[in-house]
């Protein structure tokens, strides 16, 4: 985060996903739980008193289920920025599943048909 932020020079260590990457999709996942508990219990307060009850009540559920939604949004917003910051084909790979890598050939071949 550090990196992202330009408040340190030297890129963190890199594996599939870094620090930062597995504390925001873990944090998703906790967030996607919470608005199923505050969901359910904004939706059906007399049927799920004691799930309400849980939550702090009917009108506590309800900032917390919108709080929920404002780090969705957040979070998107933060997803989206780093995705255009890693460029178009980070962004390709991620939504085909795979990474397009020219082979050296292909490489030759193509700077030879555009000679």
């Amino acid at each position: 985060m550090l990196h992202d932020l330009h408040l340190r020079k030297e890129v963190p260590l890199q594996s599939k996903y870094n620090a930062a990457q597995r504390v925001a999709y873990s944090g998703v996942i906790v967030m996607g739980f919470g608005s199923i508990i505050t969901g359910l219990a904004i939706y059906k307060p007399a049927q799920l008193y004691w799930l309400c009850f849980i939550c702090g009540g009917y009108e506590v559920a309800r900032i917390i289920h919108f709080a929920l939604t404002i780090g969705y949004v957040l979070f998107f917003l933060i997803h989206f920025a780093q995705v255009v910051l890693a460029g178009w084909n980070n962004f390709r790979a991620m939504v085909a599943g795979f990474e397009v890598v020219k082979e050296p050939t292909e490489l030759k071949e193509t700077a030879n048909e555009q000679a």
